[in-house]
């Protein structure tokens, strides 16, 4: 493909670790979004009756991190990216690597009039996607978690 070419011209250890460092300061942490469950659905919150019971919609973020950023188990957090914010419950737990957090899809959708968790898609810049296919970089998304 002519224009994977120069793309692949591009790929430098180098020049990748000096575009990881870029925002580092304001955006300290890593996020992914889009965790998986054996239970996944497309969009999970079509009706939250699906999820009653359960924390289905929580931020993990690994117990070094929340210690170091002032962070409690269960409280309400700020996300925010290039592309905006959003509000969600943290999970702290080790099963996460510091300096990188995880958020779900498929929530942050009006049900009967009211909006249940987070939507991750609104913390993906339109623009950090990649360049042949256009698909969303949800992966590797700069960020910063505040308490509210």
């Amino acid at each position: 493909m002519p224009e994977m070419a120069d793309w692949l011209k591009e790929i430098d250890p180098v020049m990748e670790a000096e575009k990881l460092k870029k925002d580092e300061s304001i955006y300290p942490l890593i996020m992914s979004s889009g965790r998986h469950w054996d239970v996944n659905a497309n969009t999970q919150m079509r009706d939250p009756d699906w999820n009653k019971g359960r924390r289905a919609c929580t931020l993990t973020i690994h117990s070094k991190d929340a210690e170091k950023y002032g962070l409690k188990e269960g409280q309400m957090v700020r996300v925010t990216t290039e592309a905006g914010e959003e509000i969600i419950e943290l999970e702290v737990t080790d099963t996460t690597r510091p300096g990188y957090i995880v958020m779900p899809h498929g929530f942050g959708l009006a049900h009967h009039g009211k909006t249940y968790g987070a939507n991750a898609n609104r913390l993906t810049k339109n623009t950090h996607r990649d360049r042949i296919a256009g698909t969303p970089l949800h992966r590797y998304i700069r960020c910063r978690v505040d308490a509210i």
